[in-house]
């Protein structure tokens, strides 16, 4: 069996509303982001916005043949 990369989703969620935090959501990233590239760009998002970055939830599908 092969696997094909088809997609990969990442949201950051933002903020100190733990009921509504901000999500902002990236698709089609890279393939394999690693959690320092993900912790990274959460802090850049947190510069950039002034909002505290708390987690990221990755989604990454595949075609398996």
């Amino acid at each position: 069996m092969t696997s094909k990369w088809t997609k990969t989703s990442i949201t950051f969620l933002m903020g100190d509303d733990l009921v509504h935090p901000v999500r902002i959501a990236l698709n089609n990233g890279v393939a394999e982001p690693t959690s320092d590239q993900i912790e990274a760009f959460g802090s850049y998002l947190a510069d950039l916005t002034g909002l505290t970055f708390r987690h990221a939830n990755v989604t990454t599908q595949n075609d398996v043949a």
